[in-house]
């Protein structure tokens, strides 16, 4: 008996961890393929009404999942777009820590990049909504660093001069890289961006 016991016992156990593993991942893949529909059905209704003009029931019934399954992960469609544009901010605020707050062609490179991967995203809430919300929560990451960067080397800039300036240059960046995104050559834009930019810190150098 003690024999059996060590011999069949463990592995039985441990079929049973590896089951309720296997369960919890079946789980979360369900999950995430659930939001992932959610977030999709949202992006392609947004391309066409606003979001008041959208209903729960609507974005289930497109979706084909229920209605209890939604609220078990959103509170209503304005808290589903919420996430959807968390989620976009994180990804975008990642993209830039690994550049250079005075390389202008690495930061449009970084956006091409992130409108490329979440173009249905962009489609809708960028290039197709005219409150640019997203456009001025993505200027605002910018902020911090790029003022610190400039700090040490435009010399002869006071602080609001500083604020003007990013204001006018990151406002001015953003809104040209995303018109331009389908108008113009991708090297085109960086190169008229930079030069921009460069000649627009000269004199503060």
């Amino acid at each position: 008996m003690i024999i059996y016991k060590i011999f069949f016992d463990k592995p039985h156990a441990a079929e049973k961890k590896n089951a309720r593993t296997g369960g919890i991942m079946k789980t979360d893949a369900r999950v995430r393929y659930t939001k992932q529909v959610l977030k999709s059905t949202l992006l392609g209704l947004l391309e066409h009404k606003p979001i008041n003009k959208i209903t729960v029931k609507e974005v289930c019934e497109i979706a084909q999942i229920n209605r209890a399954t939604f609220y078990s992960h959103y509170a209503d469609c304005f808290d589903l777009l919420e996430q959807i544009e968390n989620e976009f901010i994180s990804e975008f605020e990642k993209s830039l820590s690994y550049i250079d707050g005075l390389d202008v062609r690495q930061l449009v490179v970084a956006i091409y990049d992130i409108i490329d991967k979440n173009i249905d995203l962009c489609r809708a809430l960028i290039f197709a909504n005219t409150n640019q919300s997203l456009l001025h929560r993505m200027v605002a990451i910018a902020h911090d660093s790029s003022i610190e960067n400039w700090r040490n080397y435009l010399k002869k800039a006071s602080d609001n001069e500083l604020e003007m300036l990013f204001t006018c240059l990151s406002n001015g960046l953003m809104q040209t890289v995303v018109d331009g995104y389908q108008k113009y050559d991708r090297n085109e834009v960086m190169n008229f961006v930079n030069a921009m930019v460069k000649n627009s810190m000269k004199m503060y150098m």
